[in-house]
Order: structure tokens, then C-alpha cells, then sequence
């Protein structure tokens, strides 16, 4: 069975660019997992007549809607309301859960004010999903064609209760389980993938296969779903195909993340790195430690901007600092061998470059990056020149960094 699924988020301060809506990019990758695309999301603001009418368009078009926000006690709070105003029905306080409310701020030590019981109360028939991330439950009616389900708008409290009361239920609706493969690029465009994917897409083995891109910058991430008999091992043969097509592009697949994959390969190696970073500030050394378990991968962090800190801490030669610039193919290899010599580390990454958006020249514009992995069978080094601010740029070097050791550990 196909279902149409749509998202609707609530909430003036999405609409202000106060507050991002994670909820429903989150939302969207755990259904793909399920095999569903989501066929529109609508925002909308804290207005009753404009929640009336995205719930009633919403629900007359989809299977199910998934609508988060406005389920708090204060007066902006409107979704119960506006639900049950669509229905035509009353609101109705629901015993159990203004003891769970009650008990919630029992626990946190706090006081419940009075508009609180806001909380409680849902649209006559409505089945409600108890909150245990939060004080506000979330709750499902039937609204047009629809499964309307309502969620508070805090993430973790989204989060959870998707996992609890969104998904297992969607799931059980489809025929069959689909296969729903995801894998991640770096160092490919994304037009370069979707000319490189064509014979796959075009292939008629694969008709009815929906295939679809996610810029994840600085990845691209391929994502495929089979729907079925045969789904699993058909999305299989399309990995293969894939994996055929990108070699080594390919770093990771499903829920992996780079810094993750380079951490734990380390770690199974009973190997570890040391990192000196010039334009990157230390983005590579914030990434890697993000992961839990870093500490048995990483020995040494060194952010080195100035030609003195360069040459102290690192014994990057000062000749070489005045005759190729800091910036250059030889400082980076010497960063990388300083940095693993300091540590005595198995591996040393080096990055320096210009990331702008001043300090450029015309032989080194904005952008310009030199790399260096030195490891147990010598230092390799990359030039790159990068496009966009900034923050691209920097971004876009860690990665590079960290792809350039993940390639090397094999």
C-alpha cells in the first residue's frame, strides 16, 4: 500500500527564522527508512483561521498527517483548539492525563500554574499518546481521509513520540516491509551522481524503484526504495551497481557519519592520530571528539594559526615557512609530520589554507587549501580550492581531512 503522508509544522517563530524546524527533516529521513516519501510539508503560523485551513487541506489529501507545535499551555497554543473546532466537536479533559502533567511537575520540583490543564484537554474521540519526554501528549483523530496526529513541538518530545506512536503505526499500514538503502558521497557532486546513477535509473530492472539525492554538505547522499517481492534483494543489486559506479567516493551508508567511521577504524587498528589545523580552527579536532569513544583515536589537537606557533610547537622548518608561505603544499606535510612526531601517533593530519573572505591573493585566491596525512608509509599531500564563504570552506577542508585519513586506513 502507498500512503500520501504530509507534515505540518506550527509555530510563528519558524516563521520568523527564531527557531529552525528539525522536526520534520528528522521526521522525513526516519520515514524514508520506511519506504515513504513525504509528499508536502506546510508551515504555518499561529493563526486560527490559517491552522483551520492547512488541517482541513492537509487531511483531505493525505492518509496521514503528522502535525507538530502549538500544544503548550500558553495562549498561542492553539492546535487542540483548532482540531476540534475542524471536527466540530468540544474539548474534553482527559483524567489521566492531567494526573501525568500533574506528576511531571512533581518530579521537576516545580509548581503547575493553572493553564497547564490546557495540556489535558483533546478533541472529543481523540486517542492520546501519554508523553513521557514532557508535560504535553500528543494525540490522533480522523479528520477527513486523514489520521491526523498531533505532537508537541519540542524535539525531544517530537522524537520520541514518533518513535512511540508515529512510525510503528505507519508501518504496519504498508503491504510489506520495503528495502530503503542510503549511500554517502564525498568529492561528488551532486549533478556529477545523478549523471554517473543514470544507467542504473534508466535500467528496466529497476522501473517502479523510487531513487532520490540529498545534499548533505559537503556529502552527497544517494537513497533508493523497493517496494515488492524481491525489494531486498533487488535494493542490493542496486547497492552493488552503485558501489560499482563510485569506488571509493562512496564512504559510508544508513545512519554512518564520517568522523564515526574514521574513529572507529582507528580504534580497531589500536591506531591513533594527532591533528594540526590552521584555517580549520580546530573543526576537525570538534568533529572527531564528537563521537563517543574518541579519546582511544585521538592524541593530539593543535590549532596553529601564527608562522611562530607553527614552527615552536610543531618544527615546521621557518625556511620553509619564508619560502613557500604558510599556505602551501610543503607547511601542510610539515604540520602532519610534526604533529605525528609530537605525539607519536600513527598518523598526523596536517590542514592550512584561506578561508577567507580576505587574505587571499591572485596566486593564492580565497579558498586555497593544502592537506598532508602523514602516516607509517610516508606523507601524502592534497590541493584543493574551494568555493563559497567562509564557513564552507572551513567545513568543507575538515572533511576533506578527515575523508583523506578514512581512505588511507582502508
Amino acid at each position: 500500500m502507498s500512503l500520501v503522508v504530509e507534515l505540518l509544522s506550527t509555530g510563528d517563530e519558524l516563521l520568523t527564522g527564531q527557531v529552525v524546524d528539525t522536526n520534520s527533516t528528522w521526521l522525513m529521513d526516519r520515514l524514508w527508512d520506511l519506504g515513504i516519501m513525504v509528499r508536502r510539508k506546510t508551515l504555518v503560523g499561529d493563526d486560527r483561521d490559517d491552522l483551520a485551513a492547512a488541517v482541513r487541506e492537509a487531511c483531505g489529501r493525505a492518509d496521514a498527517v503528522v502535525m507538530s507545535g502549538g500544544m503548550g499551555p500558553t495562549e498561542d497554543d492553539l492546535t487542540a483548539e483548532v482540531v476540534a473546532g475542524v471536527l466540530g466537536v468540544p474539548l474534553e479533559l482527559d483524567e489521566p492525563s492531567l494526573r501525568a502533567v500533574e506528576a511531571r511537575f512533581a518530579w521537576m520540583g516545580r509548581v503547575m500554574t493553572p493553564n497547564n490543564v490546557k495540556q489535558a484537554r483533546f478533541p472529543r474521540g481523540a486517542v492520546v499518546h501519554p508523553n513521557r519526554f514532557g508535560t504535553a501528549p500528543g494525540f490522533s483523530v480522523a479528520v477527513g481521509r486523514a489520521t491526523l496526529t498531533c505532537l508537541p513541538g519540542v524535539p525531544v518530545e517530537f522524537k520520541g513520540l514518533c518513535e512511540e506512536a508515529v512510525l510503528p503505526r505507519l508501518a504496519a499500514r504498508l503491504d510489506g516491509a520495503p528495502a530503503a538503502r542510503v549511500l554517502k558521497l564525498f568529492g561528488v557532486g551532486e549533478s556529477h551522481a545523478d549523471q554517473a546513477m543514470r544507467p542504473v535509473m534508466d535500467d528496466p530492472a529497476n522501473r517502479g524503484v523510487r531513487f532520490g539525492y540529498r545534499a548533505h554538505f559537503p556529502e552527497v547522499h544517494l537513497k533508493w526504495s523497493v517496494t515488492g517481492p524481491g525489494a531486498e534483494a533487488r535494493a542490493a543489486a542496486i547497492e552493488a551497481s552503485v558501489r560499482a559506479i563510485f569506488g571509493a567516493a562512496v564512504w559510508g551508508s544508513g545512519k554512518e557519519e564520517l568522523a564515526a567511521l574514521v574513529v572507529a577504524r582507528l580504534t580497531a587498528r589500536g591506531e591513533r592520530v594527532a591533528l594540526a589545523e590552521s584555517c580549520t580552527g580546530g573543526l576537525v579536532a570538534s568533529l572527531v571528539t564528537a563521537v563517543a569513544g574518541a579519546s582511544a583515536a585521538l592524541d593530539l589537537g593543535v590549532v596553529a594559526y601564527s608562522n611562530d606557533v607553527k614552527a615552536r610547537l610543531l618544527s615546521v622548518p621557518e625556511p620553509l615557512l619564508l619560502a613557500h608561505g604558510a599556505v602551501s603544499e610543503p607547511v601542510a606535510r610539515a604540520m602532519a609530520e610534526g604533529a605525528r612526531r609530537a605525539a607519536g601517533a600513527a598518523w598526523g593530519l596536517g590542514v592550512t589554507g584561506i578561508a577567507g573572505p580576505t587574505g587571499g591573493t591572485p596566486e593564492k585566491p580565497v579558498g586555497t587549501v593544502h592537506l598532508a596525512l602523514a602516516g607509517p608509509g610516508g606523507t601524502e599531500a592534497l590541493a584543493r580550492h574551494y568555493r563559497g564563504d567562509r564557513e564552507r570552506v572551513r567545513r568543507f577542508a575538515a572533511y576533506e581531512a578527515l575523508d583523506l585519513l578514512r581512505r588511507a586506513l582502508g
